[in-house]
């Protein structure tokens, strides 16, 4: 339950690993890791209190390709994965699951770690945030219909603030599979389908499954339908990657559990909107 006042509402696990960076030395990345885990977990990211049940968990695994001593440059990949408790139940489900191809930033052994809303004067911290804010809310979309917006908007100052840092901009990494278009689907109206979408299929589909396990899934299943035009019109959206890497195992275990005539829907329908995971979903007969 969220009330007024302020405590940690984000628990971030952080790992770091250098299997490509042969140095003798490895305290630097130690002293990464620490940075990352005190800047993100020592901060307050929501405008509300959250309840140490309800509180944002993530885990950040960021692979350093490459290292320069001299100018304190980073190369590497960031692997974020979010999760939200499900109601009534030991079960966490995934929100966000995404892998950044361009982390790359510059830092120094115990180095401060600066940050501006408006002005990414540290694209480390900058990155950071940017993703915190996000999956903030995206957290918020799944207890309240559209609460996330105020946490876009950071995100977005901060995407403004960086165009002209790589990484940041609409040609940069994976063609629509970056920062600028995660933002940018996630603060445009065309998508609002699949943010409410994430309203009905967490609060109405599996916060209910623990006293109804078929009203449940049939809630889970409408949510799908709510938005299944937009996977027709915008096949290479972000936004729907993003849905669908967080939820693609989740939905194949859900409609394992239903009827014969209910699994067939479900596997017709999770292939036409998510065709890249047409052969998982052909698991939920098995």
């Amino acid at each position: 339950m969220w009330v007024s006042g302020r405590a940690q509402d984000v628990e971030a696990q952080i790992t770091v690993i250098h299997p490509k960076v042969q140095i003798s030395n490895t305290q630097i990345f130690s002293s990464l890791q620490s940075s990352i885990s005190q800047f993100i977990n020592q901060r307050n990211w929501a405008n509300d209190k959250i309840s140490s049940i309800e509180r944002f968990k993530i885990n950040m695994l960021v692979d350093i390709t490459g290292y320069e001593l001299n100018s304190n440059d980073f190369q590497g990949t960031i692997q974020i994965q979010a999760t939200r408790p499900v109601y009534g139940s030991t079960y966490n489900t995934v929100v966000f699951n995404q892998l950044d191809a361009e982390f790359n930033f510059q830092y120094q052994e115990n180095q401060a770690m600066e940050f501006q809303q408006s002005a990414n004067v540290y694209n480390l911290t900058g990155m950071l945030a940017f993703y915190v804010n996000v999956i903030v809310g995206l957290n918020y979309d799944t207890y309240s219909s559209e609460a996330g917006s105020p946490y876009y908007q950071k995100a977005r100052e901060i995407l403004n603030a960086s165009q002209n840092i790589s990484g940041w901009r609409p040609n940069d990494g994976q063609s629509l599979k970056n920062r600028f278009y995660l933002i940018d689907n996630l603060t445009n109206d065309r998508y609002l389908p699949v943010r409410k979408s994430l309203y009905s299929y967490h609060m109405n589909g599996l916060d209910v499954m623990h006293k109804d396990v078929q009203k449940g899934r049939d809630e889970i299943y409408k949510s799908l339908e709510n938005f299944q035009e937009l996977t027709r019109v915008f096949p290479n959206s972000m936004l729907l990657k993003v849905f669908f890497n967080a939820k693609y195992k989740e939905l194949i275990e859900i409609f394992k559990g239903a009827s014969a005539a209910e699994q067939s829907k479900a596997i017709e329908l999770l292939s036409r909107m998510d065709p890249a995971n047409k052969l998982f979903y052909d698991q939920i007969k098995t």
